[in-house]
């Protein structure tokens, strides 16, 4: 997202929950795509409108019924709602000095990691199946220095473009390492 009346360049809003460094710059934002996790806002969407179907013969069992009718009701609003904030804030930035995973595992519970370009060793990328492949969606594996556990982000858009540019960075971090020193 780019502001209004702002010079044209790369860099990106981040996102609200992101704390960022001072004079940090946002150059990539990236979500899963919606395509490989369709299939759960459909089943959720579906559990959520079920209910409706069993309007009548739930109510006409009197005040269970409409317990009944209510509670599968509010089930299926806060699956679909915590369905919604775990895709819509599981996001993968990467800035102009580090990457960072942001990982949204329940509406309580996330994970995050980040990683300077000076620490990763090796960026990969994996596309499987063919509808992976149609859609230009795979896994982004890096490779860190030493023990550290590998940072990977599943069903990214357009990997190779990012594989691009976090490898560029890196290089860009390389040379400005071996300048100082």
């Amino acid at each position: 997202m780019k502001r209004r009346g702002a010079r044209s360049t790369n860099v990106m809003d981040a996102p609200k929950y992101i704390e960022l460094k001072a004079r940090e710059q946002v150059l990539e934002v990236v979500q899963a795509a919606l395509l490989p996790n369709l299939w759960k806002f459909v089943l959720c969407t579906l559990w959520t409108v079920l209910p409706f179907f069993f309007l009548f013969p739930l109510w006409r069992q009197g005040t269970w019924g409409v317990v009944v009718f209510a509670m599968w009701l509010v089930c299926g609003i806060l699956l679909l709602w915590r369905l919604c904030v775990k895709w819509s804030r599981t996001v993968f930035l990467v800035t102009d000095l580090r990457v960072i995973d942001h990982d949204q595992r329940g509406f309580f519970h996330r994970v995050v990691t980040e990683a300077r370009f000076e620490d990763i060793d090796e960026v990969s990328v994996s596309v499987k199946g063919i509808v992976a492949t149609l859609c230009r969606y795979g896994l982004l594996t890096l490779h860190l220095h030493g023990s550290a556990a590998d940072i990977q982000i599943d069903q990214v858009k357009h990997p190779e473009h990012l594989a691009d540019v976090i490898n560029d960075l890196r290089s860009q971090a390389r040379e400005a390492s071996h300048a100082i020193s």
